[in-house]
């Protein structure tokens, strides 16, 4: 059987050997086993199991009286590689960050079922993959931005996962939030309120001028999150000037969804300094 993904994590295993995670083209993880995946050896061996890497999988047959939760690769094929992300540190430290995503939310392969392919998942798998490409491309043509290619993922997951923010209508009222001047951005309701729902809640709203400063970011996201929908991909550089407060009012939205906590992301602190 052959499988085809992205590694997103490894470790090292014995003195040679690698227990690496892949996400699946269905957007699913497996944990695979690498005999002598380290390289190395009398033949100094060279090794193509980096994290990134897109690879495809020859498995080794499974011993029926094992219940195996780890499957052992036989043969492995580099199909694609990230060749220019290693050399911008904030590149790299923005493509683990979505590695930590990616294991966060990506759910496990059923072993009794693998090989059969489900669409459900696969937008996990496209996103990354999606990201990983032209995150790489962005490098070797000078033009990477942290932000952008933060929000751009961000986004574009959401939608795929079915829990984009509605930035549509207000969570209240219903009105079209592109007639309204202001609107806040509540990532409990799953979207925006409007100014006047706000002021029917709090009549002295416009003495507070932190949040009517809150409120213009707010309606400036809503642009943000339509624009970057109707984005393809391979367009990311019409995506320009995203500040980092936008990617940190996704961000911490997309954890509400999932009741993570930023905390949890060991390189989130890393991209959000940039």
């Amino acid at each position: 059987m052959n499988l085809e993904g992205i590694i997103i994590y490894k470790t090292a295993y014995k003195e040679r050997d690698l227990i690496c995670k892949l996400l699946l083209r269905s957007g699913k993880l497996v944990t695979l086993y690498f005999y002598g995946g380290r390289g190395g050896g009398k033949a100094q061996k060279g090794s193509i199991l980096e994290v990134g890497y897109m690879l495809r999988v020859t498995m080794a047959p499974r011993r029926k009286k094992l219940d195996q939760d780890i499957l052992i690769a036989k043969e492995w094929t580099l199909l694609w590689e990230p060749a220019n992300i290693r050399n911008d540190f904030q590149a790299f430290y923005l493509v683990s960050f979505f590695f930590e995503v990616s294991q966060k939310i990506a759910i496990d392969e059923d072993i009794k079922y693998l090989g059969e392919f489900e669409e459900e998942h696969q937008g996990i798998f496209n996103v990354l993959s999606n990201a990983i490409f032209n995150i790489d491309k962005a490098v070797k043509e000078k033009n990477f931005e942290v932000f952008p290619q933060l929000f751009l993922y961000l986004i574009k997951l959401t939608y795929h996962l079915g829990v984009v923010p509605n930035y549509r209508s207000c969570q209240h009222c219903d009105v079209d939030l592109k007639s309204v001047e202001l609107a806040k951005f509540e990532p409990q309701n799953g979207g925006f309120t409007c100014y006047d729902c706000l002021v029917q809640k709090d009549e002295n709203l416009s003495e507070n001028r932190f949040l009517f400063e809150e409120l213009k970011n707010s309606k400036q996201l809503i642009a943000y999150i339509e624009h970057t929908l109707g984005l393809n991909y391979k367009n990311y550089i019409d995506l320009k000037d995203i500040p980092r407060g936008s990617c940190e009012a996704v961000f911490n939205y997309f954890c509400y969804q999932f009741h993570l906590q930023a905390i949890q992301f060991k390189t989130w602190s890393f991209i959000i300094k940039s």
